[in-house]
């Protein structure tokens, strides 16, 4: 750990240990790497050996803490799909835009509720009816039933939260159509934002100014800080009031865990300053570390903690020479504060770089400028809406005119992330494995350069050349992802149909493309998108099965931007120019079309795909959806049926030739009740059925009748309207695993 403090050495060991316990890693074996650590004579182990064994106690410390915290919340009932649960609890927010954190009176919590009633006020105790499901990174809960119940007694308890989301009310009031985005900007709230306003913020790579973080907590502080000087008061004490204002407004907003860190930070600097003692910047950072984790381990699973104490470190440890090798470049013209600024955005995204790939699957390119042209604008917007919210309580009328004038400071907001994220080169698409592999490349580096004889040039180059070589060694790993596992990769769209399926070698096809895209960038269509963060380059098929827009609307953009081997349809003539578009992108790109027939046979390294309708040829008086292509995709005992759109009478031409049991049907139609016949479903029994449908859509699909139907023979419902994208792994064996991210 080279010169660390001792307490950032110690919170480093804590943190392994809770990393340990999180990961997965054998319990059994932390012992023995204990003690390979003490005493053999590498790495870290080099040293005394009474500080060593305090290291490891600490990091066997962590390990026991997250342990024990994951026992406890082994309480709640497993994420899968037969998990039919009844919870009582409270939601921590009003579920306005149909999903807010909840807590479990039985101890599990706070996780994400997503239910239909948005009226239900925060802090009431309700009872929840409803199943887990498994998301990217952790479970939630999908509540179709909601009732309030009665619990006198400890209602005292719940008056902040219920404080805090009557503050949001006034927000509302405040300013109309943006409150949503002034209440993530102030106070941590973004349970009712627009999600493509986030997903905008996020292409941009300024995401991290809707949520409460170390920025927010200093423009705070830096706000007090200078009224306690002027009003007399000097600098070692009006530093201890703004870390105490500091700490107020942390509790205001319900203490996230990146205001907690800012304000640890800021409580140390603050400290060390009224002593006369030089801040130390990493053990005050170390310190905040420690603290939260001991105080809920799991947070370091979290993405926002992750980023939270990454970017704090990059600005820590390379702001300065950054800052200096800017101006050493730019020469005298260039402003001290000017090159700060970059310095710290330069340094804040390097260091969040892998983080943010990891977990998000791309990289902002625009992030450094936006983030230097948007920090004027929520520095300003933040201090405004704070003050109309105090404001508010005195003088609405007064508030009124003030939350005007900061909703001009927003809409320019919302205008320069609508801009920069409207560029088509904003942020570049990167896989999981090119973020290992740049990484093991970094440390290779790293370990190799502590050579003594190794320069601070040869260091840079030699970093520079093996994170570089690691990215480029992506798709070998790609090939090994996935292996021994088909995947079934049902997109949310909307009301619309996307299924991507994934070969054991990582080899893609994509069976509809959804809707068209409200954007005219083909990189920004959902289809394309979802591919894209999966590392797909190639589609081995495209089959489209029947050309209506819901089916064919995304087609052009994933022509455009994946090379693609054959498009399949049914042949059926139509004169929709969304269809004559696709075929016109086709042709530019020489890509063969086929028409589907039953009989034909797609093969892709053990995934089999069976077209079994359409019969015989098509002619113009056919209806569309009539005319779907249906496919039995098999990997050994793991059965898919994908059905289109088709209706009744396709399913019960096919029922007597289909008599194994499948393990995954897509429902035809999106849940109509032209569709899914219960003939089909006695002879298939499928175990899973996935609906591809759009939230509150004006057909009422999925049909009560259908889903009725699917109940009576035990099939599990996964719905793209309530869970987002779905993701069913299949194994040979037949068995597999779903998991779902909204």
């Amino acid at each position: 750990m080279g010169h660390a403090s001792p307490v950032t050495r110690l919170s480093l060991a804590f943190g392994a240990g809770v990393a340990w316990a999180l990961v997965g890693a054998p319990l059994w074996l932390a012992p023995l790497v204990s003690l390979l650590l003490i005493f053999l004579p590498i790495g870290a182990s080099r040293g005394p050996l009474g500080p060593r064994v305090l290291w490891l106690l600490t990091g066997l410390a962590g390990l026991v803490s997250a342990v024990d915290v994951a026992s406890a919340t082994s309480r709640c009932p497993p994420a899968h799909p037969t998990a039919a649960a009844v919870l009582e609890g409270r939601f921590l927010a009003s579920p306005r835009a149909g999903s807010a954190p909840f807590v479990s009176d039985s101890g599990c919590g706070p996780f994400t509720v997503v239910v239909a009633i948005p009226d239900m006020a925060a802090g009431a105790p309700v009872r929840l009816e409803g199943a887990w499901r498994q998301g990217r990174s952790r479970p939630w809960f999908l509540a179709q039933d909601v009732s309030r119940i009665d619990r006198p007694g400890d209602e005292w308890r719940w008056r902040a939260v219920r404080w805090r989301d009557a503050l949001v009310g006034r927000l509302d009031r405040l300013y109309g159509p943006r409150a949503p985005l002034v209440a993530a900007l102030t106070l941590a709230r973004r349970e009712g934002l627009d999600p493509a306003l986030r997903e905008t913020f996020a292409r941009v790579g300024i995401a991290h100014l809707l949520a409460i973080s170390g920025f927010h907590v200093g423009v705070v502080a830096g706000a007090i800080f200078v009224l306690l000087f002027q009003v007399g008061l000097g600098t070692r004490r009006a530093g201890l009031g703004a870390a105490i204002f500091a700490w107020l407004y942390v509790a205001f907003i319900g203490f996230p865990d990146a205001a907690c860190r800012a304000a640890l930070i800021l409580t140390a600097a603050a400290l060390a300053r009224a002593r006369g003692r030089p801040a130390a910047r990493w053990a005050a950072l170390s310190t905040a570390l420690l603290v939260l984790l001991v105080l809920e381990p799991h947070r370091l699973a979290s993405p926002g903690f992750q980023l939270s104490f990454a970017g704090a470190a990059g600005l820590t440890a390379w702001s300065g020479s950054f800052a200096r090798a800017i101006r050493r470049l730019a020469g005298p013209w260039c402003p001290l504060g000017v090159a700060i600024s970059v310095a710290a955005g330069l340094a804040a995204t390097l260091a969040t770089v892998p983080i943010v790939a990891w977990h998000f699957g791309r990289v902002s390119l625009v992030g450094v400028p936006a983030t230097l042209a948007a920090t004027p604008l929520v520095t300003v917007g933040l201090i405004g809406a704070l003050g109309s919210l105090i404001l508010d309580f005195l003088s609405p009328s007064f508030a009124s005119v003030l939350a005007g004038g900061v909703s001009v400071v927003i809409a320019l907001l919302e205008w320069l992330a609508t801009a920069a994220g409207g560029l088509p080169w904003a942020s570049a698409w990167v896989t999981r494995p090119t973020v290992v592999g740049g990484v093991v490349g970094v440390i290779v580096a790293a370990v190799l350069a502590r050579r003594p004889r190794v320069g601070a040039t040869a260091r840079r180059s030699m970093t520079l050349l093996y994170a570089g070589m690691g990215v480029l060694a992506w798709p070998l790993l790609l090939t090994y992802q996935g292996r021994g596992t088909a995947e079934i990769l049902m997109i949310d769209v909307g009301q619309g149909d996307a299924i991507a399926l994934r070969s054991p070698r990582g080899r893609w096809l994509l069976i509809d493309a959804g809707p068209p895209a409200t954007e005219g960038d083909p990189a920004a269509h959902p289809v394309v998108r979802m591919l894209r963060s999966r590392g797909v380059r190639r589609l081995n098929a495209l089959v489209l099965t029947h050309p209506d827009l819901d089916h064919i609307g995304g087609a052009a953009a994933v022509l455009a931007s994946f090379d693609v081997a054959t498009v399949y349809d049914p042949g059926l003539p139509a004169g929709k120019q969304a269809f004559v578009d696709v075929l016109d992108a086709a042709a530019s790109r020489s890509v063969p079309w086929r028409a589907a027939r039953a009989g034909d046979r797609l093969e892709l390294d053990g995934l089999t795909l069976d077209i079994l309708y359409p019969t015989g040829e098509l002619g113009p008086d056919d209806a569309s959806n009539a005319s779907s292509v249906v496919i039995h995709a098999a990997f050994g005992d793991f059965d898919v049926l994908l059905t289109g759109d088709a209706y009744k009478d396709v399913d019960r031409l096919l029922a007597p030739n289909l008599t194994n049991e499948f393990e995954v049907l897509k429902v035809g139609h999106h849940g109509s009740d032209t569709s899914t016949d219960s003939l089909l479903l006695a002879d298939i029994r499928p175990e899973l059925a996935l609906i591809s449908v759009g939230r509150s859509n004006r057909y009422g699909h999925p049909a009560t009748d259908v889903l009725t139907r699917l109940d009576g023979v035990g099939a599990h419902v996964h719905r793209t309207d309530q869970e987002g994208t779905i993701s069913v792994l299949g194994r040979a064996n037949g068995s597999y695993s779903v998991s779902s991210r909204r």
